[in-house]
């Protein structure tokens, strides 16, 4: 009786058993793979589930989770866990590769703070990275967007108002408002600084040129807001080490040229520039905002066309 007994309950052990394990509750993590396995191109759920994965401090599953996802589709979510990610692992630079490619994806910077952290943390890096980018894809409003509400976040209005005017000649209306305000903003600081110097400029294909001088050559340049790095042709370089405006002691392994003095109209100067050698490029020189405003706080003024030196 006692081996009858002993085997009903095993018996019943057997039974009861995979009754209770049905009765459990499905973790956060269960449920979202069973809903993924039903619809396997839903990316909200796929973003739901790297959280998830990420809550649980599996960084391992969530950057799979991620990789397969970015697959199939790429996503201002997907992007910005990728940037959660590279923090994690101090991989700033990656960070703020990812941020910015949430935002070529349609992330509005304001509506998550991390892609400030990231630019803070990286020193400007996100900020580099939107304006590759956009030198890339000067057709995309949501990267002039994002350049403008990050220079928003640095209390940069000049930088901020120039981006944002490029999302509105592009279609974007949304952004009138906020230029109106910036407009307001820029003139105040223009009536309370002094202006020490203007420089000229006129209009070529709707980008800004200058004219100058460059080691006493005469020369058009053209500044380009969204450059990273300014540049002269393969072609000036030829002519000006041609002619000895430059020597080859002035080229650093054919990858750049070092412009002893840089003058513009208006009675500005600049020196030790130093110019990415591009052999392909049309315009002559290029000017990058950075390298402008080693000169002095600038503001473009359009009524008068000068750019103005503070």
């Amino acid at each position: 009786m006692r081996r009858i007994g002993f085997i009903i309950g095993i018996l019943l052990c057997l039974v009861l058993v995979p009754v209770e394990a049905k009765k459990r509750p499905l973790t956060e993590i269960e449920r979202l793979e069973q809903a993924i396995a039903r619809t396997p191109g839903d990316m909200a759920l796929r973003c739901a589930l790297v959280q998830a994965q990420l809550a649980e401090g599996d960084t391992t599953a969530a950057e799979q989770s991620l990789n397969y996802a970015l697959k199939m589709e790429e996503t201002s979510c997907l992007y910005m866990h990728k940037a959660r990610l590279s923090i994690a692992k101090d991989e700033l630079w990656n960070a703020a590769r990812f941020g910015a490619r949430a935002v070529k994806a349609g992330l509005r910077p304001d509506e998550d703070s991390l892609v400030y952290r990231i630019d803070s943390l990286s020193e400007g890096a996100l900020t580099k990275c939107l304006q590759q980018l956009t030198a890339g894809d000067k057709q995309n409003v949501a990267l002039w967007c994002g350049l403008g509400q990050l220079a928003q976040h640095r209390a940069d209005s000049t930088a901020a108002l120039r981006y944002y005017e490029e999302a509105y000649h592009l279609g974007d209306s949304t952004v009138l408002e906020t230029i109106q305000a910036l407009r307001v903003s820029v003139k105040q600081v223009s009536d309370t600084d002094s202006v020490i110097a203007e420089v000229p400029f006129t209009y070529q294909d709707q980008l800004i040129e200058l004219k100058g001088k460059m080691n006493n050559l005469a020369i058009r340049i053209i500044v380009d807001t969204t450059a990273t790095q300014s540049s002269i042709s393969g072609i000036e370089t030829m002519f000006m080490l041609k002619n000895n405006y430059i020597t080859r002691d002035d080229v650093r392994d054919n990858t750049a040229v070092v412009v002893k003095k840089l003058e513009l109209d208006g009675g500005v100067m600049m020196q030790d520039v130093v110019l990415q050698y591009e052999s392909s490029q049309d315009s002559p020189v290029i000017l990058c905002m950075r390298d402008l405003e080693r000169l002095g706080r600038i503001a473009i003024n359009e009524k008068k066309r000068v750019i103005e030196v503070r």
